[in-house]
């Protein structure tokens, strides 16, 4: 069993100097100064702080399918006995340097590997000191990735009629971040007016108008990440299984949540783009049996009234049932060096199987899911990850360009889409 005294610690802080930001290997903590979406990989430029770690903590991604993915935020609490990371110490070795804005990175070195992994990076949001007395205090520092200062940022522009990367793209610039993953984009978007506009409320209109299993998010090296709804059916990690993981072997887990309830039920659902007429679908054997749960998305970008019924058909099918899903799975790295591999290279939108037998039943439980949500806690000696996950029926949609026959040559309609 791997332990975590035996992996390589640099814990530091860039106190001095401008642009770059931090850099860690794990526990490789680092904080830094720079100006946002930027950054550095030179470790020599941070002040090494392991020896005052107590814990990291670390959440990413999403809970449940049908919700917006949120700002990952990572919580690492420091021995301050000496109240050196106090900002009103005027002793500390680093005072005056003890401010919100740093950049923060956590990176782990796979020792199965050699590959360094970041786990985290983002932004410093606060600095909270707790002093218990007579001699006790903790620093607790608290930061946020990509989509916190995105979403307190506006943007002011014109789009033209484009694909939804480009539109991503153009919102990301006018909003002055630079770092970002962006897939192409299955749809063009209508050319949209943005005044003052949320910066984060725009991107995310633009991956709603793009299809349900479109994704915006931060990556555990805080880019923004914009896939579009072919990428689940497309891109490797997310098409094809990269682990199996079970209730023995290598890749064990140590507890694990089933779902079936009614959370995610929408049995009435209505789709419309900015000036189109609402395209409303229902189902009156749902609502009958759990009661009216209605699903509205309105002034999208898309083009037409008839891809806006598409998309409201597509929900429809989908979640007009209760289905029983898989809600998360946690387990322990250091139980096998297989796991931490599994724990460091995973990351949102990756397709992984579950695979056991439940206790008491004769029916093995077997699922590809789609990673949704990542959680880190790291203590001295105790690191668990937990994966939430959306459900593989979900993620089996795409959208595919309609063969609508028109005129007498049996032409096809290339302007209508459907999942």
């Amino acid at each position: 069993m791997t332990t975590m005294a035996s992996l390589t610690k640099l814990i530091g802080i860039r106190f001095s100097g401008g642009g770059g930001g931090p850099s860690a290997r794990f526990g490789t903590l680092a904080l830094g100064s720079g100006r946002l979406g930027n950054d550095t990989d030179d470790d020599s430029d941070y002040t090494n702080l392991q020896e005052y770690v107590l814990s990291a903590t670390i959440r990413r991604g999403r809970v449940r399918e049908l919700e917006e993915y949120s700002s990952g935020t990572c919580t690492v609490v420091l021995d301050n006995q000496d109240g050196r990371f106090d900002p009103n110490n005027s002793s500390s070795p680093y005072a005056g340097n003890i401010k919100p804005g740093k950049l923060l990175r956590i990176k782990i070195t796979d020792p199965t590997t050699g590959v360094v992994e970041p786990l985290f990076q983002g932004n410093i949001t606060q600095w909270d000191i707790t002093y218990s007395f007579p001699n006790f205090s903790r620093c607790t520092i608290r930061a946020s990735d990509a989509l916190h200062p995105i979403s307190k940022n506006t943007v002011s522009l014109t789009t033209s009629a484009a694909e939804t990367g480009t539109v991503i793209r153009e919102i990301l610039q006018d909003a002055d971040w630079t770092s970002y993953d962006l897939d192409v984009g299955d749809s063009t978007l209508q050319a949209k007016t943005f005044t003052n506009a949320n910066a984060l409320q725009s991107l995310q209109l633009a991956t709603q108008s793009e299809g349900i299993t479109a994704r915006l998010y931060a990556s555990k090296d805080n880019k923004v990440v914009f896939k579009n709804r072919q990428a689940i059916y497309n891109d490797t990690n997310s098409s094809t299984s990269q682990a199996t993981f079970g209730s023995g072997g290598n890749l064990s887990f140590e507890k694990i949540d089933i779902d079936f309830d009614d959370e995610l039920v929408r049995n009435k659902v209505s789709i419309s783009k900015v000036s189109g007429t609402a395209q409303v679908v229902s189902d009156s054997d749902s609502i009958v049996a759990y009661n009216e749960k209605s699903y509205v998305k309105s002034d999208l970008l898309i083009n037409s009234n008839a891809e806006s019924l598409n998309y409201a058909q597509a929900v429809l099918s989908e979640f007009k049932e209760p289905a029983v899903r898989c809600k998360s799975m946690k387990f322990s790295p250091l139980k096998h060096t297989d796991l931490i591999t599994q724990s460091l290279s995973r990351d949102i939108s990756d397709r992984i199987t579950v695979d056991f037998n439940p206790p008491g039943s004769g029916t093995t439980f077997s699922k590809q899911l789609i990673i949704g949500g990542i959680t880190h806690t790291i203590k001295p000696e105790q690191w668990e990850t937990t994966f939430m996950f959306s459900s593989s029926n979900t993620d089996s949609l795409t959208w595919f360009q309609l063969g609508a026959i028109s005129g007498t040559n049996d032409q096809l309609d290339t302007g209508t889409f459907g999942y």
